[in-house]
């Protein structure tokens, strides 16, 4: 299902404005309803996430790094990181 929400996104130049303004899952899932998509939050961060681990070695690296992170927000994420629920 992410991997259809992604092939719209880059067919769909008119939501690229407001994917620059996301900064959370439920806002994601927010844009990919305007799409046609019902994806959780939950589910779009996993299946980013599934896709990574999915991939080669080097098109995870290549895909991660296109995320644009820079050593601050990898900071605060490892810092961050909640492992209990």
């Amino acid at each position: 299902m992410v991997q259809s929400f992604l092939e719209a996104v880059r067919a769909d130049t008119s939501v690229h404005a407001k994917l620059r303004g996301v900064t959370t899952a439920e806002g994601l899932a927010e844009v990919a309803k305007e799409l046609g998509f019902d994806i959780p939050p939950a589910a779009i961060v996993k299946g980013f996430a599934q896709l990574l681990v999915d991939s080669s070695d080097s098109l995870a690296v290549r895909n991660f790094d296109n995320l644009g992170w820079d050593m601050g927000e990898l900071l605060w994420a490892a810092k961050t990181w909640d492992q209990t629920d």
